[in-house]
């Protein structure tokens, strides 16, 4: 029987031989990590030029509609920036819940649970609905 042979890689070297990403930065092709410097609707300013923005959540170009805008100033003023923790803790406000109970009616459902991404909504709820052993099986599409 012939014995196979394994060669092992440090991880931080094999970091380090992957040059691709670099590559493609000093070419000015590598799209990540752009900063945004301003955002109106779905037009942003990136790199000091203005462009369509195909890339973000923003699907009904809400983020700058007038009454979004007062709304969130109040609840701004109301809770400050920011939550202080997860929603599993103390993170929880009466926003949360307000607007989960509105959803819950809306669609004629028991309750609703809103996530604030996409992938925190994937690791709670798949977390919350498989066990050690299950399978799921995904289109190639699905959302990374």
């Amino acid at each position: 029987m012939a014995e196979t042979v394994q060669t092992q890689v440090a991880l931080f070297d094999k970091c380090r031989q992957f040059t691709q990403a670099r590559e493609i930065q000093a070419a000015g092709l590598y799209p990540y990590f752009k900063p945004i410097s301003e955002s109106e609707d779905t037009v942003v300013v990136i790199e000091g030029k203005k462009r369509i923005m195909l890339g973000s959540n923003n699907y009904l170009g809400l983020t700058h509609h007038p009454k979004v805008l007062e709304e969130a100033s109040k609840a701004l003023h109301r809770y400050g920036s920011g939550c202080t923790g997860s929603r599993f803790l103390n993170g929880s406000l009466d926003l949360h819940e307000k607007l989960e109970a509105a959803l819950a009616e809306f669609l004629g459902k028991e309750a609703c649970l809103v996530f604030s991404t996409g992938y925190g909504a994937n690791l709670g709820m798949i977390s919350s609905l498989l066990g050690r052993g299950d399978t799921v099986y995904l289109d190639k599409l699905d959302h990374a």
